[in-house]
């Protein structure tokens, strides 16, 4: 029965959705040593512009519980994620874990790296694993792991990545994660890139909501703005959630290939977006058009970033836009009331 709810977790698990620190391979729950993390090498910062609970005074909202000051900083308790011996859930764990100058996620690290107190659970990082450096960018948790993190495999690797990212989502201002292996994107089993993942979706006993991947092509600008190009990306849809949201919030995080560039103006948002008979309509705030550089080149680009996506979904043959809920007679220069149709003289070849 074990193998079978094995097999099937590996299959959901694979499909949905790791400074400088040595974490002790020893015996029981002394094997994690904290105090041999040091400082050295090892960055915790917020990227962006909001503010974050890692770096803020008082992180008295970061866990479920209440936060205590002392000599060497602050317990705070928090949430941790542990996979069970055999794979088939993630269970919690609460825990007071002490918080250095703000730096919250990496004792987050530290505590998986501990281990939970229930026999029934397992260690989600192995032994020997560093932590190369841990930033938050954009409400992205990005955490660069050695390579040791990579001698799990198959569902062990899942699940303890599954463990990171579910925990650490738990920290108010985190809402995904990005793991790095040795300063590199972590690479999933399909041979692409994690990316950021969001937490998987679990029930009340700790089980995986199934959901379902989709690879799509994104389309980003090339460096002079003369033609989209193409980017594939794999991405985790949860149960009734809506695909052309989910890709255009991929569109607008930007690509993952250095020669290219997001084509959307800085600062757009996202406000709504549905598909009837063919026309998908997108609504935008109003940066979309606002922050656009300016020339019909980017407005091009602009434009057909999120019509050739979209138009490479299922159902989709027509893109309506709209600003703040009402349609616009023009962009910069190009008549923009009427639905856009798929355009593929923009595309590179």
């Amino acid at each position: 029965m074990k193998k079978i709810i094995s097999v099937i977790m590996l299959i959901l698990f694979t499909f949905s959705v790791t400074s400088c620190g040595f974490l002790n391979n020893g015996e029981g729950k002394g094997a994690l040593e904290p105090d041999a993390l040091g400082e050295a090498g090892y960055t915790e910062e917020n990227t962006d512009t909001a503010k974050d609970s890692t770096t803020a005074e008082d992180n008295s909202s970061a866990g479920q519980g209440g936060d205590t000051d002392n000599a060497d900083g602050k317990l705070i308790n928090v949430t941790l994620y542990f996979p069970t011996i055999d794979n088939s859930a993630l269970k919690t764990e609460e825990r007071d874990v002490l918080v250095v100058e703000g730096a919250i996620l990496k004792a987050c690290i530290l505590a998986l790296a501990e281990g939970p107190k229930s026999q029934l659970l397992r260690k989600p990082i192995p032994g020997g694993t560093e932590i190369r450096g841990i930033s938050i960018h954009d409400n992205v948790a990005i955490v660069d792991l050695s390579e040791e993190f990579l001698n799990s495999s198959g569902l062990d690797e899942v699940t303890s990545r599954l463990s990171i990212v579910n925990t650490l989502t738990g920290i108010e201002g985190v809402d995904k994660v990005r793991l790095r292996i040795e300063g590199e994107d972590m690479i999933g089993p399909s041979g692409m890139p994690l990316g950021d993942m969001e937490p998987a979706v679990l029930d009340a006993e700790g089980y995986p909501v199934p959901g379902e991947t989709k690879t799509v092509t994104l389309y980003f600008s090339d460096s002079q703005a003369m033609y989209v190009v193409g980017e594939k990306r794999e991405i985790q849809l949860a149960k009734g959630a809506s695909l052309e949201e989910k890709v255009l919030l991929e569109l607008m995080a930007g690509p993952r290939t250095d020669e290219l560039w997001s084509a959307i103006p800085e600062g757009t948002k996202l406000l709504s977006v549905s598909t009837k008979n063919g026309v998908c309509t997108v609504d935008f705030s109003k940066e979309y058009v606002e922050n656009s550089p300016g020339g019909t080149a980017s407005e091009r680009m602009a434009i057909y970033s999120v019509v050739n996506t979209l138009t490479g979904l299922e159902g989709v043959q027509k893109v309506q836009f709209l600003i703040e809920g009402k349609k616009r007679e023009i962009y910069t220069h190009a008549v923009f009331d009427e639905p856009f149709e798929r355009d593929e003289s923009v595309m590179a070849k």
